[in-house]
C-alpha cells in the first residue's frame, strides 16, 4: 500500500511549504491549542485555491469549539452551515465527531451532518479516542454504517505514544477489515515516522511535522 501523509495545517500557515515537501492531504483547522476548530471561510478558500493548483486534497475540520465532543442544537446548525460553506469553497473532504453525553457516537447528529454530502470524503476524528475502551468495537460498527471513510485516532491512553498504543490500534484496524481507513496521529513527525510504520498496521499518518521543510 502507498505511503499518505496528511498534514496537520493551522490556518495556511506553513501551507505551501508541507505541499512542496510531498504531502497527500491537508487537514485545515484553527486554534490547535484546544486540539482543532473550524477555519474561517477566507483560509479555506485560500487553502482550496492552492490544493487544487497542487493536486492535494483539503480536507476541513468542522468544529465550533473546543472542550467535548457534544453538541447542541444550536452548534450543530452552525456545524452543518460550515459543512455547505466549505464545500462550495472547495473542500474535498470534511473531518468532525459527535459524541452523546455518555460518550458514546451521537449517530443521528452524524446523519445530520452528513446528508446531501455526495462525493465528499468524511473522516471521524480524534472524538473516537474519547469512547470508554469497553464500547469501540460497537463504535466501529457505527462509523463504517454512517458511511465515513476513514477514523482518526491516537489510542485510549493518550499519555501514551502511537507506537505504546499500537498493540490497542492494530486490534482496531483488524477489526475493521479493510471497510474503513484507519489514520494513526498524535507525536508523529518525519523523524520518528520509519519506527510507526514497523509497529502500527496502517499506510495512513497525521501530524503537524508530518514531513520537513
Amino acid at each position: 500500500m502507498p505511503l499518505i501523509l496528511e498534514f496537520c495545517a493551522e490556518n495556511c500557515t506553513y501551507l505551501k511549504q508541507a505541499i512542496q515537501a510531498g504531502v497527500d492531504r491537508i487537514e485545515l483547522c484553527d486554534n490547535l491549542a484546544v486540539g482543532g476548530t473550524t477555519p474561517s471561510y477566507g483560509v479555506i478558500k485560500q487553502a482550496a485555491n492552492l490544493s487544487a493548483s497542487s493536486g492535494v486534497e483539503l480536507s476541513v475540520i468542522i468544529r465550533p469549539r473546543g472542550g467535548d465532543f457534544c453538541y447542541n442544537e444550536q452548534e450543530l446548525t452552525i456545524m452543518q452551515m460550515d459543512i455547505e460553506q466549505a464545500i462550495k469553497l472547495g473542500a474535498t473532504g470534511i473531518v468532525f465527531g459527535c459524541l452523546g453525553s455518555d460518550n458514546r457516537i451521537d449517530e443521528q447528529a452524524c446523519r445530520s451532518l452528513m446528508r446531501d454530502c455526495s462525493g465528499i470524503d468524511f473522516t471521524f476524528h480524534m472524538a473516537f479516542d474519547q469512547i470508554n475502551i469497553g464500547n469501540k468495537f460497537e463504535a466501529l460498527d457505527q462509523i463504517i454504517e454512517l458511511g465515513f471513510d476513514r477514523l482518526l485516532l491516537h489510542g485510549n491512553n493518550p499519555e501514551k505514544s502511537v507506537i505504546e498504543n499500537a498493540e490497542e490500534i492494530n486490534r482496531y484496524i483488524d477489526y475493521v477489515s479493510g471497510q474503513l481507513e484507519i489514520m494513526v496521529g498524535g507525536g508523529i513527525t518525519a523523524a520518528n515516522l520509519k519506527e510507526v510504520k514497523q509497529a502500527v498496521n496502517t499506510n495512513i499518518f497525521h501530524g503537524t511535522k508530518i514531513v520537513k521543510f
